[in-house]
């Protein structure tokens, strides 16, 4: 807009019009996938004897399943807490663990070193591992055991998305877990020279070995052969020196709480890929259509809670450069008019970077978990990326093909009303605005009507007329 020199407005108006959004819609319709999602998998299995913990002493048994993180340290300690108040004759922690991090996994140790009940790690079932951070828990345990066909050990410190530590940041770390893990083993009685070796070189060792090496005390099948050759055990916990007692003694597993289950899935690999995916629509639908609230703040919670399961998996931040480069690209294809061709590419940038996503540069550390982002998950974030850039090729298409709603096309023709005296310059006031004017013949006064002939430039030619045209008669002069 350009204003003449007596301070009115004038020259030619294009209406701003907002993009529509792709649809409140679509982020109810995503929201509402992912709450199903959610439903399906937060459905706890049926365990053998749940049950509310029965009355003391008891045999207390808790699950280390899958990566050392916030909820299983949580978990674990509620559960370390409870034995205590029961007064249980034993707690048992099954573990099967990649690792995970250090900070849970300190929290775990300090739990059970503390606990005045006696403690045993069992690495179980068959085919299990208590690696990196599972071995410091492991080691914390008043007894170790472990199933034939399990193995522990390579303990090395590593970077949360699997990259090895730089320099001396690495040597400092890695020190520092020696030491810690040193500690623990010879206040358990236990190989305090080889846990080292697991953590400067991440060396394994499978159950007979372990056992053979006393980094294990036991090698057991299945839990009753453990509680049998327990029994009569003495050990020492900060309650001092006691015998386990367990002949006889009620079993009682206690299994995550719903709450703990939901928050654990967002360290799902799959759970945390679907916010993240949910996340980066949502917070396009926001930028597409501002103050529309619900798709910015529900994309901002998704995207936190997804970077906060990132944590514990091993990631490739390259993918994620290019599922952010596939956000520029959306919405530059719309800034721009594109027609699609970016909107294109932008899929295919988000393809790659899901498929990226979880494979880190370099070796795969074997003290992290090999995930990727399942098949199902990935085809329906890619048909949502489809359906997104089908509405937003289709709105930009629409908005370049619409008619301009003002400008010379509309005003030729037009009718208004003259503000000054047209002698034969003035100014009129068409189509909502003031303009200058130059009338083509004779003299008008103000208050007068005009009808707009052409325009040269920011000055509309006009001529007098015989009325007001609909729309201004309604009032839009």
């Amino acid at each position: 807009m350009t204003l003449a020199a007596d301070g009115t407005s004038r020259g030619r108006y294009i209406a701003h019009q907002a993009i529509p959004a792709p649809g409140i819609w679509l982020t109810a319709a995503i929201a509402l996938l992912a709450l199903m999602w959610l439903m399906v998998s937060f459905v706890p299995r049926p365990a053998a004897a749940q049950a509310a913990p029965p009355f003391p002493p008891a045999v207390i048994v808790v699950h280390l399943d899958g990566s050392v993180d916030p909820v299983t340290a949580e978990y674990v300690h509620r559960v370390v807490v409870a034995a205590n108040d029961q007064h249980a004759s034993l707690l048992v922690l099954t573990i099967d663990t990649p690792g995970g991090l250090d900070t849970s996994m300190r929290q775990m140790v300090q739990d059970l070193l503390n606990s005045p009940v006696p403690s045993v790690a069992y690495v179980w079932p068959p085919g299990a591992r208590a690696a990196s951070a599972g071995v410091f828990v492991a080691e914390a345990a008043n007894v170790v055991a472990m199933a034939p066909g399990t193995n522990i050990g390579a303990a090395h410190p590593i970077e949360g998305g699997g990259e090895n530590i730089p320099g001396d940041l690495r040597d400092k770390i890695t020190n520092d877990a020696a030491a810690y893990i040193a500690g623990i083993a010879r206040q358990r009685g236990r190989n305090d020279a080889w846990v080292q070796d697991a953590v400067r070189q991440s060396v394994s060792l499978d159950a007979d070995q372990a056992v053979d090496q006393h980094v294990a005390d036991l090698l057991e099948p299945n839990l009753s052969f453990l509680l049998r050759d327990l029994e009569g055990r003495s050990v020492t916990t900060t309650a001092g020196p006691l015998t386990i007692q367990v002949a006889n003694a009620p079993i009682a597993y206690i299994e995550m709480e719903p709450i703990e289950r939901i928050a654990q899935k967002v360290f799902d690999p799959n759970i945390a890929y679907l916010l993240m995916t949910i996340g980066f629509f949502a917070i396009l639908i926001e930028l597409f259509h501002p103050g529309a609230l619900l798709p910015g703040v529900s994309g901002v919670l998704c995207l936190v809670l997804a970077f906060v399961g990132f944590a514990t998996l091993p990631m490739n931040w390259g993918g994620v450069v290019l599922i952010l480069a596939a956000a520029a690209l959306f919405i530059v294809d719309v800034k721009a008019a594109a027609h699609g061709g970016l909107s294109i590419a932008g899929l295919v940038c988000f393809v790659l970077g899901s498929l990226l996503l979880y494979s880190p540069p370099g070796p795969h550390s074997p003290t992290l978990p090999d995930v990727s982002v399942a098949t199902p998950v990935l085809a329906a974030a890619v048909a949502m990326g489809l359906l997104f850039s089908v509405l937003v090729v289709r709105t930009a298409l629409r908005i370049a093909g619409r008619a301009p709603i003002t400008g010379s096309q509309r005003l030729s023709g037009a009718t208004g009303v003259s503000s000054t005296s047209l002698d034969p310059d003035g100014t009129v006031h068409v189509a909502g605005q003031a303009w200058s004017a130059h009338l083509r013949d004779g003299h008008m006064d103000p208050g007068q009507c005009v009808r707009v002939v052409g325009r040269k430039g920011l000055v509309l030619e006009v001529e007098p007329a015989d009325g007001l045209g609909s729309s201004e008669r309604k009032g839009d002069i």
